[in-house]
């Protein structure tokens, strides 16, 4: 059951990201400049400078900045889905691993329009996440109803961000 639990969450959140990184990247091809979002991350200095970049960082720059994050490691996911589903151990560690590039991706965002719809993803995710750690440990005990349903809110949150950057 651990297998195809893990197969379904990977197979999930890969549509899922996939599309709202697609999204991201044809909302951003004017300017995929996301130089600034990274500065972000040196911590108490850059604060000012988050501000100024909130009111000044485009949808565009905002979803090409998520989609930086996550997309390598989105696909990376996507392409170990046969070693993922023989080790659900293995499968946890990777989705923790993507939940960082996904952590990034959300503080890389900056626009107020973008950032609310990225947060929502990852709070989504979070959830099939701490899911997924259950059912590994111990699978006998999933609620694959439960499951299911927070599968469809991880891909509600990305049908919502695609939109987003579509608009």
């Amino acid at each position: 059951m651990a297998r195809k639990t893990t197969a379904l969450a990977t197979a999930a959140l890969a549509v899922a990201l996939l599309a709202g990184c697609s999204a991201g990247g044809s909302g951003g091809n004017g300017d995929g400049n996301s130089s600034g979002s990274g500065s972000g991350s040196t911590g108490q200095s850059s604060a000012p400078k988050a501000s100024s970049q909130a009111s000044s960082q485009s949808k565009a720059e905002a979803c090409s900045a998520f989609q930086s994050k996550v997309e390598d490691a989105a696909k990376g996911l996507q392409s170990q889905v046969s070693a993922l589903q023989s080790d659900p151990n293995a499968a946890v560690a990777k989705l923790k691993e993507f939940d960082q590039s996904l952590s990034d991706g959300v503080d890389a965002v900056q626009n107020t329009d973008v950032k609310p719809k990225a947060e929502a993803f990852r709070s989504a995710y979070d959830e099939m996440l701490t899911q997924i750690e259950s059912i590994a440990k111990d699978p006998k005990s999933a609620d694959l109803s439960a499951f299911t349903a927070t599968t469809q809110k991880v891909q509600d949150a990305g049908t919502e961000f695609q939109k987003v950057c579509t608009a």
